[in-house]
């Protein structure tokens, strides 16, 4: 079953590669976007995302770390500053594992959104 155009750019670019073709890369860097793909051509460089990705970010992050959160303060077989560190960690470690992703597929989503006008 083939996806449809705008599934596809959001598929690749939450793959982190070019929403045109699918086989260059979309970041140069950790977050830097690369000035144009390195296998067609495509102006990537050119779409910007601003803060969505960041916003995005925490809207999907928040409730489910608000929720570990909570079920965490429920059991109190570890130790409040264990809880708490390893709440942090797993935190930081959604946070720094999303962010790319959700750019990414943002980033496709504004290409397919372009690639209609």
């Amino acid at each position: 079953m083939a996806l449809s155009p705008a599934f596809r750019y959001i598929a690749r670019g939450l793959c982190g590669r070019c929403p045109a073709c699918g086989r260059g890369k979309l970041f140069a860097g950790y977050l830097k976007q690369a000035p144009g793909c390195t296998a067609c051509g495509a102006a990537t460089g050119d779409i910007e995302a601003e803060d969505g990705p960041p916003w995005l970010t925490v809207l999907m992050l928040g409730p489910a770390l608000a929720a570990l959160t909570f079920i965490s303060a429920r059991h109190e077989d570890w130790p409040l500053w264990a809880r708490l560190s390893a709440l942090g960690v797993f935190a930081i470690g959604a946070v720094l594992v999303m962010l790319p992703r959700i750019k990414g597929g943002l980033i496709g989503v504004l290409w397919g959104m372009r690639a209609r006008d």
